[in-house]
């Protein structure tokens, strides 16, 4: 994957840190998924820096918040690219959890798959229909490869704090199907 390719050397250079999370994440823990996009989680601080090196990489930027920016590429060849912003103290927790993969020739960092499925499970809250199908299996799927990922008290404080309400429920009941 090129582009991932180029922001890691252009990232590193400068020393802005960002971690892959998403559909790509999702499938480096063994569930497979098909995505259209790059998803990547970086400090909030750092936006400008993403902003300029999207600019420099001819990419429009079509959303971008206090959360989230959406990067189109200028070709149909290359990857959209969504960022997700966090303060400090959560992108510095995420990254220590993190662990190298590599994609083709380069090294990044992936969430954690404890993390992804916090991530998830937070997606998940904004009750979007097209949300809903991909994300939940992403989680339950994960769970299933890992029961032990979480015990299950923390997971229902997980999903009580972050998820929609009755996800745990959800959740519980397809996990004692498998």
């Amino acid at each position: 994957m090129e582009i991932l390719r180029t922001i890691a050397l252009y990232a590193d250079s400068k020393d802005m840190p960002f971690l892959v999370i998403g559909g790509h994440a999702v499938n480096i823990y063994g569930i497979s998924r098909q995505t259209g996009d790059l998803d990547l989680l970086t400090p909030l601080r750092s936006k400008p820096f993403w902003q300029e090196l999207f600019r420099k990489l001819r990419y429009t930027e079509f959303q971008s918040d206090d959360k989230f920016s959406r990067f189109e590429p200028s070709t149909k060849i290359e990857w959209p690219v969504d960022l997700m912003y966090v303060d400090d103290t959560t992108f510095s927790m995420m990254q220590a959890d993190a662990m190298a993969h590599a994609f083709g020739l380069t090294d990044v960092s992936v969430v954690s798959s404890k993390h992804l499925i916090v991530l998830k499970i937070h997606a998940l809250k904004s009750l979007q229909s097209h949300r809903m199908s991909k994300d939940y299996l992403d989680v339950l799927g994960i769970l299933q490869t890992n029961l032990s990922l979480f015990v299950d008290s923390e997971l229902e404080e997980v999903c009580s704090f972050y998820g929609p309400k009755d996800l745990y429920e959800r959740l519980k009941n397809d996990l004692e199907r498998v």
